[in-house]
């Protein structure tokens, strides 16, 4: 999938909009769901060798939505092959720290990702999708490239975090809002109209949660991949990883359609029926 070029329109003449500014960003990132904000902790917490399990319960307790969405995601597994989990100590001893991060980044940001981006003309599934099929691209990709699959996870997943903070802040200063397409990349339309795009954006956020730089650097170097200094071969992922996304969510089905039909492309398959699955929990 190809984002659309997008303009911010005034009674029918563009626009510029008020810049952003770290500012009004901390005061958007107040205005988030609990979960996406407990996300930095259990990634040092789950991706570490002295992983506990109790530590992991008293985060994820913060938001109960989270936990109860968490044993349910467990349950629907494949890798409990469906027998039943009562609790989330249950749950995270059965998967162990590897899988429970996966699910548990998937279940944290799923309300965040699944937003309409009324700037950008893209619904949430749609953005939903592109966001998950990027991390599955990314796990796959990376141990070819002696890359940690569960860092790429984390980096594909939120990719494209920085949107949901443009959206925001086009359609709260900017009055009606008019899709426009053009020639222009969608990052250099972001920056004139905000003054940052959604790379840098998305840095800022995840800086201000203390995210580490081996996550922060592929995506805030995603559309420049040659300023990245010390995670280039991951930034480079990124960008193939992200092409690759467009053609797994172009072969997903829309909601209601049944079951997809295959592409003949077997890694793409497998990718689709992941999602299918994970949009069931």
């Amino acid at each position: 999938m190809s984002f659309p070029s997008v303009t911010a329109s005034l009674s029918g003449k563009p626009v510029r909009a008020s810049r952003l500014n770290p500012a009004l960003l901390t005061s958007y990132l107040g205005e988030m769901p609990v979960a996406p904000a407990v996300l930095p902790r259990l990634q040092s917490l789950l991706l570490s060798d002295s992983f506990q399990t109790g530590e992991v319960l008293e985060l994820v307790r913060i938001d109960p939505g989270l936990a109860a969405r968490l044993i349910h995601a467990a349950s629907s597994a494949a890798c409990v092959r469906g027998e039943p989990v009562r609790s989330l100590d249950e749950a995270l001893f059965r998967l162990g720290a590897h899988e429970a991060y996966r699910l548990t980044a998937t279940v944290a940001m799923s309300q965040f990702l699944n937003t309409p981006l009324q700037v950008y003309g893209v619904d949430p599934r749609t953005f939903w999708r592109q966001s998950v099929a990027c991390a599955l691209a990314m796990v796959d990709l990376a141990p070819a490239a002696q890359l940690d699959d569960r860092v790429a996870y984390t980096i594909g997943l939120l990719h494209a975090m920085g949107m949901v903070f443009i959206d925001h802040h086009l359609r709260v200063t900017s009055g009606p809002l008019t899709q426009v397409h053009g020639h222009r990349s969608i990052d250099q339309q972001e920056a004139e109209l905000t003054g940052m795009n959604q790379a840098e954006v998305a840095a800022f956020i995840l800086r201000s949660w203390n995210v580490s730089e081996e996550v922060v650097e592929p995506i805030e170097c995603q559309f420049n991949p040659a300023r990245a200094q010390n995670h280039r071969a991951m930034t480079l992922l990124l960008g193939e990883a992200r092409a690759l996304a467009n053609d797994i969510v172009f072969a997903l089905p829309t909601p209601g359609s049944g079951a997809p039909t295959t592409t003949g492309n077997p890694w793409i398959d497998e990718i689709v029926a992941h999602i299918r699955q994970i949009e069931t929990w």
